[in-house]
């Protein structure tokens, strides 16, 4: 009984807190670790700001993909990323895109410009603890496609 009360008050204290959302602030890295027909690996880093006063996770998730207007497949965050409490922090994550037919040959194209948009969107499942939320995420940037080079 005790144990019950103590999960509930958990959970109401959570659900009244109020949520910051991660603010990105530079430092992108991006490295890549293998290239396939149909699959990239790679890793990606940046510095971003918790303002929250918990510990976040970012649990593996899957986002769609776009450049340009085109669709070009899907990614994968590969591991949990943990980002502490009131701090900014370097993170550094394993993904993995699978890529629609044709999308290399699209990319190829794309090579050759100054700037290419990249947009991802889909869900990202976040949280603290053993309690997890799905957030909508609609995020482009406007990227130099060199810095994809090996």
């Amino acid at each position: 009984m005790k144990n019950v009360f103590l999960i509930a008050f958990g959970l109401l204290f959570l659900t009244s807190c109020h949520f910051y959302q991660p603010e990105l602030r530079g430092g992108e890295e991006f490295k890549l670790d293998k290239i396939g027909a149909q699959e990239v690996r790679f890793t990606a880093g940046a510095k971003v700001y918790n303002g929250n006063w918990y510990a976040l996770k970012v649990k593996p998730s899957m986002l769609d993909l776009y450049v340009d207007g085109e669709y070009m497949g899907k990614i994968h965050l590969e591991k949990k990323v943990k980002m502490k409490a009131k701090r900014e922090t370097q993170l550094e994550a394993p993904f993995y895109a699978e890529l629609e037919n044709g999308a290399m040959l699209k990319a190829m194209g794309l090579a050759r410009k100054e700037s290419v948009k990249i947009r991802l969107t889909g869900k990202v499942k976040g949280g603290i603890f053993i309690f997890s939320k799905k957030f909508e995420l609609d995020e482009t940037r406007d990227v130099n496609p060199r810095m994809f080079r090996k």
